[in-house]
């Protein structure tokens, strides 16, 4: 149960690592062992894998910090906020870096 949690976090990880490269080439971005770092005009995200709450941890220069828990819903996985269920990690961290364009 632990390692397949493991094994999303990496891929969305990976997911999100890939679209900065593709899409942001203003952005630097780094993914080394269990944290995404990525970097823009000295502001800082950094997404890490929380693996004792099974959680993804988000820490943004823009909105601040966010707990994310894996949610299925119609065979879509999605990272939902802990405290506001409206809230997903992907749009959320889109939305950010966009923002910053």
């Amino acid at each position: 149960m632990v390692q397949e949690f493991k094994n999303k976090a990496k891929d969305f990880l990976n997911k999100i690592f890939s679209l900065v490269e593709k899409n942001y080439e203003d952005f630097d971005v780094d993914f080394e062992e269990e944290v995404l770092r990525i970097e823009c005009e000295n502001l800082i995200f950094i997404l890490s894998i929380h693996e004792p709450t099974k959680q993804m941890w988000l820490s943004s220069p823009i909105s601040g910090a966010h707990h994310f828990e894996l949610k299925s819903s119609n065979e879509l996985e999605l990272w939902i906020n802990t405290r506001d269920s409206s809230i997903n990690l992907f749009d959320l961290i889109i939305k950010e870096l966009d923002s910053l364009l």
